[in-house]
């Protein structure tokens, strides 16, 4: 309660503060104009400059939310040939003219012209003091810094009230200082100076100082402010493309929404310039906060929102994007008043994947009519772009779940089909063992004898289950070392000799590859130990100039192929079949050479030209 009441007594202050400069400026100027100070400058003197200054005002500099131009030389002119109130009078005029055309704040238009025109008398009173001193003293030097001290003051006078201003709110706008957009301020003032000392130096030498004189001195700086905000709006347009590229870039790099919202938000504000940008996403029909950017306030960071609340949750309700060019008249936006009074325009659009709204971008100003149509066809699009980044992850989450269903179901089946069985035929021996222990005991010694046998394989089947379902040792240690310790492990467990060679100069391969050779060699040598009955096994690696060969053999009893197959099918055991279809993603051609009593030859051959090559680089 404490809080909500100084926020609102320090925002009153700060409202009363600007219409109390907004007040005395403007009496000030009256005041001054009543006075009818002596000129010989003529009324087409301030035609011609009025016009002008009229031009810069409507064809801003780009950054400060729009509202950077350099009038300052301009008013100067103006102040000298006439009087600062006059001067600050036509620049109210011409603020409220185009804050009324371009339908923005006339609250905020009233406060600039309020803090310009004291920024105008503060340079009177140094030139009065100091300034008009130096300037009489000749030479370059004193009215160089004459000039410069008028630049100054007026910028150090207007932009020290209006940051002053802004620090008595209760939460202060940081992007409105101008510490946040010195630059561009310092770039308008440096650009100010050189025109001042321009005019200084068209007077002093005498040069003829007729309307149309004046019209060609200042007409480069006002086609320069016109020609600049043409360009921008050019370079912004380009850039939407690229932040669209970008975008698409990350989309496929990145899975992660929050990560690709976090580099679409930030740049976004370079081609649709916003207060604040809320990007949310919609789970048990709230709106969470996921990424934000701009001046939003602490409490709005992680506020959910209920659908129908405020203007995202009337678009995440109804899917529909929308553009609000004047919250107060917008009934959708009386919450959003609530959270932030001073929002004036919003830009809301919903992401939508199939008809189910996931998330909502919206991004706020507290200018009227500050956004466009183009903005909200823009947007529309990047949102479309991005809800590519939830369908991608959602398709990585399914294939990874069907991927270990398939895996629990083949170890289910491999447990079934081989070590369940081998341990009920065990059980079965043992349980007629002890019906028949005291009077066959030779035939008990002989179940016995086989039952151990049977417990050897499936301890065996075990050990190769465990094996598969690790990740593959040739990611971590290399496919040719990885081989190698198979080879010894085969020995190891059947008692058979087991030879490796490589034959032909390494090349780099792909994770996919590696891992393909290594699984189907751990096959070919589990098939091979648990049917071959071989002495001898050999594990052959030949690099060749354009595909790679992994050569098993084996000197066993042999198979049909075709028998094995069926038998296979029909005892729902796969692994012919999976080696085949490993082999089949890569586009590689597996073979199997074997008769019953001939031993057999399992041949693996995988192209590896330019496109392996570019996949190992992309990885």
């Amino acid at each position: 309660m404490a809080v909500l009441i100084q926020m609102k007594w320090q925002n009153w202050l700060e409202r009363t503060s600007r219409w109390s400069v907004v007040f005395f400026a403007w009496c000030l100027a009256f005041i001054d104009i009543l006075e009818k100070p002596d000129t010989s400058w003529s009324l087409l003197h301030l035609i011609t400059l009025s016009a002008l200054l009229m031009f810069t005002e409507f064809f801003p500099f780009p950054g400060h939310e729009g509202r950077v131009t350099v009038h300052f030389p301009f008013l100067f002119t103006l102040t000298s040939m006439f009087s600062p109130g006059l001067a600050g009078t036509v620049y109210a005029v011409i603020i409220l003219t185009v804050t009324w055309v371009k339908k923005h704040s006339l609250y905020r238009g009233a406060f600039r012209s309020g803090y310009t025109i004291l920024g105008l008398y503060g340079v009177q009173l140094f030139l009065t003091t100091v300034g008009i001193s130096w300037i009489n003293q000749g030479g370059i030097v004193f009215p160089v810094l004459a000039l410069t001290g008028c630049v100054v003051v007026f910028e150090g006078v207007s932009k020290g009230i209006r940051d002053g201003v802004e620090f008595l709110r209760y939460r202060p706008r940081q992007s409105r200082l101008w510490l946040a957009n010195w630059r561009l301020e310092t770039s308008a003032a440096l650009l100010s100076l050189v025109y001042i000392l321009a005019y200084y130096g068209m007077l002093h030498e005498g040069r003829e100082t007729d309307p149309m004189s004046i019209l060609f001195f200042y007409a480069p700086l006002a086609a320069f402010a016109v020609l600049s905000n043409v360009i921008v709006k050019l370079t912004r347009k380009e850039r939407k493309l690229e932040l669209l590229f970008l975008l698409t870039t990350d989309i496929n790099k990145n899975l992660d929404l929050r990560k690709v919202m976090e580099k679409t938000l930030l740049p976004l504000s370079k081609m649709i310039p916003y207060s604040y940008g809320m990007f949310y996403l919609l789970k048990n029909d709230r709106l969470s906060p996921a990424v934000t950017a701009g001046d939003v306030p602490k409490h709005m960071r992680k506020h959910k929102l209920p659908l129908n609340q405020g203007i995202s949750g009337w678009v995440a309700a109804h899917g529909v994007a929308a553009l609000v060019h004047n919250t107060k008249l917008d009934p959708r936006c009386n919450d959003d008043l609530k959270e932030w009074e001073e929002v004036r325009s919003i830009l809301s659009v919903p992401l939508k994947m199939d008809g189910e709204v996931l998330g909502v971008i919206t991004l706020g100003k507290t200018e009227e009519r500050a956004f466009e149509e183009v903005d909200l066809t823009f947007l529309q699009v990047l949102a479309s772009q991005s809800v590519v980044a939830i369908k991608n992850s959602r398709l990585v989450e399914e294939r990874e779940r069907r991927v270990v269903a398939e895996e629990r179901n083949r170890l289910a089946r491999d447990i079934h089909d081989g070590i369940a069985q081998s341990f009920a035929g065990v059980l079965m021996k043992v349980d007629s063992s002890l019906k028949v222990l005291d009077s066959q005991p030779e035939k008990v010694r002989e179940w016995l004898e086989e039952s151990r046998i049977k417990l050897r394989d499936g301890l065996k089947e075990i050990r190769y289950s465990i094996t598969a379902l690790r990740p593959s040792p040739a990611a971590k240690i290399g496919l040719i070392p990885s081989l190698r310790r198979r080879v010894e492990a085969f020995e190891n467990e059947t008692g058979a000799e087991g030879i490796f060679e490589k034959i032909g100069e390494e090349q780099p391969l792909s994770e996919d590859v590696q891992e393909t050779v290594y699984m189907v060699c751990h096959e070919a040598l589990s098939n091979a130990a648990k049917h071959a009955k071989a002495s001898v096994v050999r594990v052959c690696l030949e690099y060749r100039s354009e595909e790679l060969c992994l050569t098993v053999t084996d000197d066993g009893v042999g198979f049909s192929l075709a028998k094995a197959v069926f038998k296979a099918e029909a005892q729902k055991r796969y692994g012919i079949v999976g080696m085949n279809e490993r082999a089949q993603k890569l586009g590689a051609a597996l073979q199997f050479e074997s008769e019953e009593g001939k031993g057999t030859r399992v041949i693996l051959t995988i192209p590896i030209g330019e496109e392996e090559e570019a996949a190992v680089h992309a990885h």
